[in-house]
């Protein structure tokens, strides 16, 4: 699987990374990892790089600048030349947006490359749209009897006028703890674990600083299991195990060295590893996602799945999970990124 050979020689790929999210130095990672690896023989790079305030730059072709310095995240810099969306046009073949969060994974990104009439690895601008709000997917997978989180979506203008009514309907449908969190926000900004009652309002007004629209979720009470999905295939299924003080999986667990286990392939039975792989692919599909996706879920004590979220631009380091699931499923890191052009080629 992943033969280079099928990809014509020296297909002109646009690299691109970066972006106005919190996820920016994720992204400049990704990115790096990607430079190293991608098969030289076959494909030309161009690193195009997105600054925190939304300049397209034309960066060197060299992962060091743009990868971990000691302590210091990478950042895309803002003194490289400019480079307009007609000039990558002319210049390459295909993109490889490896751009996470707000702009990067919520069809904002996608949406300006089909204007463009560039061609991109990864899900279009409706699917990307629909993966990266929690409270839209969520509703596509529980109307098609996928067990997912119970949730209560909050709109900020209802909040503004309502804020009692509305903390009466929650304390009335959900139990101690539970998660308020952003609908649309990546990386679990603006995530809280709510334990008593007093801390909700408080937890609500810093999501909606994130969004203005934010859900309520039930907590389930699980593993966390994951599973990548490239094309119409599933890959083994994985498990974050978090360590140390953290309670979830959140911004500081994602990032923070040592904070969370990844075991890859997970410890988990065989029956439910096919099930996840199933329900993964028809999650895939219901949101009409294109080439690559990790989806996560909970596996409960008594064998039971709740499906969490889909991510449409998972990390993508060679230490990333989703990498590290296809390595597991016996795809190198060199031939995913060579089989995910091959897929996004399909669509030219």
């Amino acid at each position: 699987m992943g033969d280079a050979a099928k990809v014509k020689v020296k297909l002109k790929v646009g690299v691109i990374c970066g972006g106005a999210s919190s996820e920016h130095s994720v992204s400049c990672l990704s990115a790096a990892s990607l430079l190293k690896s991608i098969d030289r023989d076959h494909f030309e790079v161009t690193l195009i790089g997105i600054t925190q305030k939304g300049k397209w730059v034309r960066l060197k072709d060299d992962p060091s600048l743009i990868s971990l310095k000691g302590d210091q995240l990478p950042v895309v810099p803002t003194d490289a030349p400019e480079i307009s969306l007609s000039e990558i046009r002319a210049e390459i073949d295909i993109a490889f947006p490896v751009v996470h969060g707000t702009f990067g994974e919520d069809g904002t990104l996608q949406s300006i490359l089909d204007q463009a009439g560039i061609v991109y690895v990864g899900s279009g601008e409706i699917a990307s749209r629909a993966g990266f709000d929690k409270g839209v997917s969520r509703k596509i997978f529980s109307d098609a009897g996928i067990p997912s989180t119970n949730t209560k979506i909050l709109m900020m203008a209802d909040w503004k006028i309502g804020q009692s009514k509305i903390e009466s309907e929650i304390k009335a449908e959900f139990e101690l703890p539970l998660f308020v969190k952003p609908s649309r926000s990546g990386s679990s900004q603006g995530v809280a674990k709510v334990k008593s009652w007093d801390q909700l309002s408080a937890a609500i007004n810093d999501a909606f600083t994130h969004d203005d629209k934010v859900l309520i979720e039930e907590m389930i009470s699980g593993r966390e299991v994951e599973c990548g999905v490239l094309g119409s295939k599933a890959s083994t299924v994985g498990e974050i195990k978090i360590l140390g003080n953290h309670e979830f999986y959140d911004f500081e667990a994602k990032y923070l060295d040592d904070a969370t286990k990844l075991i890859v392939p997970a410890e988990i039975p065989d029956e439910s590893a096919n099930q996840i792989r199933v329900l993964a692919i028809q999650a895939f599909n219901l949101i009409g996602a294109e080439g690559l996706a990790r989806v996560d879920f909970f596996l409960k004590a008594d064998g039971s799945l709740i499906l969490n979220e889909i991510n449409t631009m998972p990390g993508f380091t060679a230490t990333s999970m989703y990498p590290r699931l296809w390595q597991a499923s016996g795809i190198t890191y060199q031939n995913l990124i060579t089989e995910l052009l091959r897929v996004a080629q399909q669509k030219s």
